[in-house]
């Protein structure tokens, strides 16, 4: 159960590293101190801001939580946990194969925390996965551009 703790507390780290450099943090501009009024906007810049770290750092998570829980809760086959990730993760058949690269990524992060894996190959079944998403699903220009910064940002990590 360390090496579980400890991989969270890694990935935790890493997210918010990575959140760091593709998410932008709005700057204080030189009108908020002519015009006071102006800090209303920044204020709420910030807000955004923040929401969109959250936001990050909770789907940056989302796949590798889901593993450490079922481990902890004792699933250790990759059998099992493939079977409960799929219950939890298929909704939808639409999309059916991105749920096969997520699982591909869980079991990656599994075998990763039992060392039966380098993290290089857990690395690139994200950044696989990452292609996956923005292959299948159709994006607005701003969530693209986000998405290429990530996938450039993690390209960087290995």
């Amino acid at each position: 159960m360390q090496n579980i703790d400890i991989f969270i507390e890694e990935e935790k780290k890493r997210a918010i590293e990575i959140s760091n450099e593709i998410i932008e943090k709005p700057k204080v501009s030189m009108m908020v101190v002519i015009f006071p009024f102006l800090l209303i906007n920044y204020i709420q810049e910030l807000r955004v801001y923040r929401y969109k770290k959250e936001f990050f750092l909770k789907e940056y998570l989302f796949l590798k939580n889901m593993v450490v829980d079922l481990l902890k809760e004792g699933y250790s086959s990759s059998e099992k946990i493939k079977i409960e990730i799929e219950k939890l993760l298929i909704k939808d058949e639409k999309y059916l194969e991105f749920y096969k690269y997520q699982i591909q990524e869980a079991l990656s992060i599994k075998k990763y925390i039992f060392q039966e894996e380098s993290e290089k190959i857990m690395r690139l079944k994200e950044i696989e996965t990452l292609k996956k998403w923005m292959d299948i699903f159709e994006v607005d220009e701003e969530s693209l551009s986000v998405s290429l910064k990530l996938f450039k940002t993690l390209n960087n990590k290995i």
